[in-house]
């Protein structure tokens, strides 16, 4: 029988001071899959803000580097 997936588990996080001073990617992953999902929770659960630090998926998913986002360019092709 096969584990169980890990599931989204945002946690409520009330905005401090810091906040100011970090970059959204250091307590959030902008990038994960189910981030509208959380943001879905956060926002029906009517919290301040939101945190991915103690989910299962919080490193799962990464930014698209160059390679995903690059496409042939004319000069690519021998014409």
């Amino acid at each position: 029988m096969a584990c169980p997936l890990p599931k989204p588990n945002p946690t409520a996080l009330r905005i401090p001071m810091w906040a100011d001073h970090h970059r959204v990617e250091d307590y959030r992953n902008v990038h994960c899959r189910n981030y509208t999902q959380c943001i879905d929770t956060a926002v029906r659960e009517n919290w301040d803000g939101f945190s991915c630090q103690k989910c299962p998926l919080f490193k799962q998913d990464s930014s698209p580097g160059a390679d995903r986002l690059a496409f042939n360019q004319p000069a690519d092709f021998d014409w």
